[in-house]
């Protein structure tokens, strides 16, 4: 297995997606997972949430800042650090690809959601949406052309049951923006070059001047590059079975059974 050579005495880095790994399918991180990156930061290591949330989406999660010390938000391509909530980095998407995917999903009334900052915009509503809304205690402001959004500061798009026609539309046109699949039943749009990976290599390169020994858990396709590419690859047992098998480790416990802590115990044992 990668990553069990020479570098029980290198800090670990350790990188956790949220949805479908370390949150539950209530979206709550359990007492045993807390307790244990709690644990992991105690011991010299740094914690960071990879994930395909915007700003809006961490709001039922609350403070996450005793036991994750950066959060890697839109893919990763927004990075804040939980302890002074500071954002030391924010992609944005062209505004002339922003607007032509506005104005097709307007002319052909595609839901989409347009993430700037705390700002969330959609175009229409449905059942899905309201439930979510409510979940969330946010509702999204409304709009119906272009003028109305701050097109040069536009962060990410995300399309649920339209994604399918919005993916091939910008395919087609060759705009300047990335399609990034976050779960069976929606996509993520977002300026070129963005990923979990890419995220965590300038997280790496803010860092103190040291090695870390870099671990990485998800479950789902827009973790695999992560995955991959660390040190050590973990992916839980709920995971998609390409992402496994891009994985070093599969862990036997899925994420409604606290397997962060199980991971933690399984790999943080051997570091120390």
């Amino acid at each position: 297995m990668r990553g069990h050579k020479d570098s029980n005495r290198v800090p670990a880095l350790l990188v956790l997606d949220l949805d479908g790994t370390t949150c539950d399918d209530q979206g709550n991180i359990s007492r045993e997972n807390r307790r244990a990156l709690q644990w992991v930061r105690s011991q010299g290591n740094m914690v960071c949430f990879a994930t395909g949330r915007r700003e809006v989406d961490m709001l039922p999660l609350g403070d996450v800042s005793d036991c994750a010390d950066y959060l890697l938000l839109n893919n990763g391509g927004k990075l804040v650090e939980t302890g002074s909530g500071r954002v030391l980095f924010r992609e944005r998407i062209d505004p002339v690809s922003a607007r032509q995917l506005v104005e097709f999903c307007l002319h052909h009334d595609y839901l989409l959601h347009v993430l700037a900052g705390p700002l969330w915009a959609v175009n229409k509503e449905n059942d899905s949406l309201r439930e979510y809304a409510d979940q969330l205690g946010v509702w999204p402001s409304r709009f119906q052309h272009c003028d109305q959004l701050p097109l040069d500061d536009i962060e990410g798009f995300t399309v649920t049951q339209d994604w399918k026609p919005v993916w091939e539309f910008v395919r087609r046109k060759g705009l300047a923006l990335s399609v990034t699949p976050s779960d069976p039943t929606s996509v993520d749009i977002m300026a070129p070059g963005i990923s979990k990976w890419n995220g965590i290599c300038r997280l790496l390169s803010l860092l103190p001047v040291r090695p870390f020994r870099i671990i990485a858990v998800g479950d789902y396709d827009n973790d695999i590059e992560m995955i991959k590419n660390s040190d050590i690859g973990v992916a839980v047992a709920n995971a998609r079975p390409h992402v496994k098998g891009a994985a070093d480790y599969v862990s036997p416990f899925c994420n409604n059974e606290d397997t962060v802590a199980h991971i933690v115990a399984h790999f943080f044992e051997e570091i120390q």
